[in-house]
């Protein structure tokens, strides 16, 4: 797709966003979605129970996901929540973006250009692995450190920020000119961290901070975030849109920069239970492929009581909707890891693992890791958990559905029992050398022993 082409369709994006039906919120949660949602269900016979596969392997069955999630991205479209319009777009118009769609992207620069390409099930292609803290909240004197880290690690191919919890000792406040600040200051630390890891072109997450359109037009500029970097816009559950994020896709387009677009469908909310979660999870990647021309499509659907991805409920429909859009599309898809638990418990390599493990045997591009904890608990995420994950997505690249099922639901045992019981773990202060920037010892003997037990168990040796 050339970049002409990409201008109008976006423009197009921003006409519907003014000139679609008026609705309002309640009609929208209530009728277009909830009640949407439901029928789809029972029309195409999405269900599961708990003896199930983990990770289906029924190619028909995820076709009908990916047919249910059509039919709900054309029925419902977006709400824009600025201008109260159903933003719609014609099965003609979805088919013309979906066929354009490269089938590679390349992140990065120089030595650190990676390419990131569509994967179907059971694929043996590369698979990517972006690495970061994903918005854990930092302290800004930490902030060069703690990037550091997670740059120092090969695996990553690309690397995503963590969030400054101030900038320059003053409160970020979302829209003022302290989150263009924060931005930019978010920009020039996070620069300098790669440079000092020895990766200065690596492609990195940007802009972290940025709560509204102020701090990503703040930073991405010259001599701040770079176009070969990975860029965010976000829908707002379920299938909203605000200015702000449009705007941000605008600069990003703009700046013919990449992009990732995020959706994360609520586990319990108005789409329901985990089939229904299927089905909004084809229809939101879809939707913010046409709506924001987004570069990769990324999706962490999250349960409503225990604010993760990872619940098995979810490894189940997010295998299931990335097996329909890796059989029907050429999106360049992603998986959010977020569990409950975080560093320093063994646990959180089973919880995390076992989503990674799920989605790239369904044909994930590339694997976003990892929102430690739920990402709500200050410092507590660390590069070891994430490369736990690269390892083992690179060790399953080319293993079948079938024989990843019940690897997964070994690792599903391990952790579903205490997902409510709050184990956050240890901050990166507490299981990291500030120094050296290595896990302590007794950290990596926990990474370790689940990595024997992985080579033990099953035959899979992570390196």
């Amino acid at each position: 797709m050339n970049q002409s082409q990409e201008y109008t369709i976006l423009l197009n994006s921003l006409d519907k966003a003014e000139q679609g039906p008026v609705l309002n919120d309640k009609d929208w949660d209530l009728k277009y979605i909830s009640q949407t949602v439901s029928g789809l269900v029972k029309k195409y016979d999405i269900s599961w129970n708990q003896d199930d596969p983990i990770v289906p392997w029924d190619d028909e069955f995820a076709d009908r996901v990916f047919a249910a999630g059509v039919e709900l991205a054309l029925e419902t479209g977006v709400f824009c929540l600025d201008t109260k319009r159903q933003m719609q777009w014609s099965r003609d118009e979805l088919d013309l973006i979906l066929s354009l769609t490269p089938k590679q992207v390349t992140t990065g620069a120089g030595e650190e250009a990676v390419k990131v390409f569509a994967r179907r099930p059971d694929d043996d292609t590369r698979v990517a692995i972006f690495g970061g803290p994903w918005g854990v909240a930092v302290p800004e004197e930490l902030y060069p450190s703690y990037i550091e880290s997670y740059a120092r690690e090969p695996i990553f191919d690309m690397v995503e920020n963590a969030t400054l919890l101030s900038t320059y000792g003053r409160m970020i406040r979302a829209g003022s000119p302290w989150e263009a600040v924060a931005g930019w200051q978010e920009a020039q630390m996070a620069l300098e961290a790669v440079r000092r890891a020895g990766r200065p072109d690596v492609a990195l997450g940007s802009t972290e901070i940025s709560t509204t359109e102020v701090g990503e037009l703040a930073a991405t500029t010259y001599g701040g975030y770079r176009p070969t970097d990975v860029h965010h816009a976000a829908f707002i559950s379920e299938q909203k849109v605000s200015y702000e994020n449009l705007t941000k896709a605008v600069h990003i387009a703009h700046t013919q920069s990449l992009s990732e677009v995020y959706f994360n469908p609520m586990y319990g909310g108005y789409v329901g239970a985990g089939p229904g979660v299927a089905i909004a999870i084809v229809s939101g990647m879809l939707l913010g492929k046409v709506c924001f021309m987004g570069t990769f499509c990324n999706t962490g659907p999250t349960h409503v009581h225990l604010d993760c991805s990872t619940h098995p409920d979810l490894v189940t429909a997010t295998s299931l909707a990335f097996q329909g859009l890796a059989r029907n599309t050429n999106l360049l898809t992603s998986p959010f890891i977020r569990p409950t638990t975080g560093p320093g418990t063994r646990e959180i390599f089973y919880e995390s693992g076992a989503l990674t493990m799920a989605t790239v045997v369904s044909g994930a591009s590339l694997i976003d890791c990892v929102q430690s904890a739920t990402g709500n608990k200050q410092l507590h995420a660390s590069p070891l958990e994430a490369r736990f994950c690269g390892e083992l997505a690179h060790a399953v690249e080319g293993m079948t559905r079938k024989e990843a099922d019940p690897i997964v639901s070994w690792l599903v045992e391990k952790y579903k029992h205490i997902q409510g019981e709050g184990l956050i773990g240890q901050p990166f202060t507490e299981i990291y050398d500030l120094e050296t920037l290595h896990p302590t010892k007794e950290w990596y003997r926990e990474y370790e022993i689940v990595c024997k037990e992985m080579e033990t168990e099953f035959g899979i040796e992570l390196t």
